[in-house]
């Protein structure tokens, strides 16, 4: 009985981690973000061996908490191989208590990095902040939350020109 009892339970927690970690393709990603709807959204690039980006998944943690009521979604989009996923991404999605992340499907950097930004060299944590896929700001290094909110007030600050 107890032994029935402790596989139900392994089941249902590999179950729980499973959905957390949503894998997606770069056009999918892109047709989520890259649209003319009234949300601001912050993307961020990160990896489970990225000591940065590791630092910074606080300031996100406290940027979604902030921004539940708001026009503003924060996407975790793991670069991380989709082979090494569960074993590497469940212990940070554990340990941090993260909601759904995405995994970027895509081995091939040089297919989707110079659509992101064309300066970008594919260097993490890198974040992506869109506003009706017009105004764009993109940045290449760990971020706290005072600067993201900083940056997302630019964003929604710059006016449209058309």
């Amino acid at each position: 009985m107890r032994f029935n009892i402790f596989c139900i339970l392994l089941v249902i927690s590999i179950n729980c981690s499973a959905q957390h970690i949503q894998v997606i393709k770069f056009n999918e990603l892109k047709q989520r973000v890259f649209n003319q709807s009234d949300t601001t959204y912050v993307v961020n690039f990160f990896a489970s061996w990225c000591a940065p980006c590791l630092k910074e998944i606080p300031a996100f943690l406290q940027l979604i908490d902030s921004s539940q009521n708001s026009k503003t979604k924060i996407l975790l989009v793991s670069v991380d191989f989709k082979t090494d996923a569960k074993k590497n991404l469940e212990p940070i999605i554990n340990k941090y208590q993260l909601p759904p992340i995405y995994l970027l499907d895509e081995p091939n950097g040089n297919v989707w990095i110079n659509e992101i930004d064309n300066n970008w060299s594919g260097a993490i944590p890198a974040t992506l902040i869109v506003k009706k896929n017009k105004k764009r700001k993109f940045i290449v290094t760990s971020l706290t939350y005072p600067k993201l909110i900083k940056l997302i007030k630019l964003i929604r600050l710059i006016k449209l020109i058309r």
